[in-house]
């Protein structure tokens, strides 16, 4: 394979994971006594589904983001320590939203040429889905960002908790010294090509090959969004990360008991 065309996709899988890793994670933020007394960073409301809503309409924008009201955490001060940890991280997503897309500075010329107004406006969405296996609770978001580009762009936040509250790295599941980013690169490597062959329904080329071993190689940015449910470990590999955005996200479900060896 022609040696430029490896280096552009390395190139543009760096600079697409930067973006995901920054949006996603956020810029840190140092919650004050006052919001450590509260019981919601975000101030949302109540849905009929029983989760919680948190908008922001504006001229020029939408922020549209639903949330758990209450963790399926039994234990009241483990569920509101949890709570607390997503709230945080999207309220950090959102900031960066309004940050990325300028919009506390849009010039009148920004706004003359992109054609902002009316129905045509920045956008971010976010959803979620929970899941559990044993006593871990998982919540995966869904982000939904349209800065009127090309296309709109798909994120993820996975949040993944232990019973007291506590969020839980990829790395805490794992024993101490064990190659556990190459064993779930490995897997998440076979998973995508095979998923592939059966999304786009022609030979996978050596080019699309070697896009999928970037967008899976063996580091905790790129196998950075994770969740438990039933008996597998699963990892998100979002659009492009790993082949054209058309393509869309990746799903990689792992048994947990085929880790056994190195999990904890």
């Amino acid at each position: 394979m022609n040696t430029k065309t490896i280096l552009c996709w390395a190139v543009a899988v760096v600079v697409a994971v930067g973006a995901w890793w920054f949006l996603a994670k956020g810029p840190g933020i140092s919650l004050s006594p006052v919001e450590n007394q509260k019981q919601h960073v975000l101030e949302g409301t109540p849905t009929p589904s029983g989760d919680l809503e948190y908008k922001e309409e504006e001229e020029f924008y939408e922020i549209h983001a639903v949330y758990p009201a209450k963790t399926s955490i039994t234990n009241a001060k483990a569920d509101q320590r949890a709570r607390m940890t997503i709230e945080q991280g999207l309220r950090a997503s959102i900031e960066q939203f309004k940050t990325d897309s300028n919009l506390e500075h849009l010039t009148p010329e920004d706004i003359e040429i992109q054609g902002l107004g009316g129905e045509r406006k920045y956008t971010l969405d976010i959803t979620y889905e929970a899941h559990a296996s044993d006593n871990f609770f998982s919540y995966i978001f869904t982000i939904y960002s349209d800065t009127l580009g090309a296309h709109p762009n798909v994120f993820f936040k996975t949040f993944v908790f232990n019973g007291v509250g506590e969020e839980v790295a990829l790395s805490d599941l794992f024993k101490e010294n064990v190659r556990y980013l190459e064993r779930l690169s490995g897997e998440a490597y076979q998973q995508i090509i095979a998923q592939l062959r059966e999304r786009i329904g022609i030979e996978i080329t050596p080019d699309m090959e070697e896009t999928v071993r970037i967008g899976t190689s063996p580091t905790p940015e790129t196998l950075q969004f994770f969740y438990l449910d039933g008996g597998a470990l699963h990892i998100i590999i979002p659009p492009y990360q790993a082949a054209a955005y058309a393509a869309g996200y990746f799903d990689i479900s792992i048994p947990l008991s085929s880790l056994k060896d190195i999990l904890k």
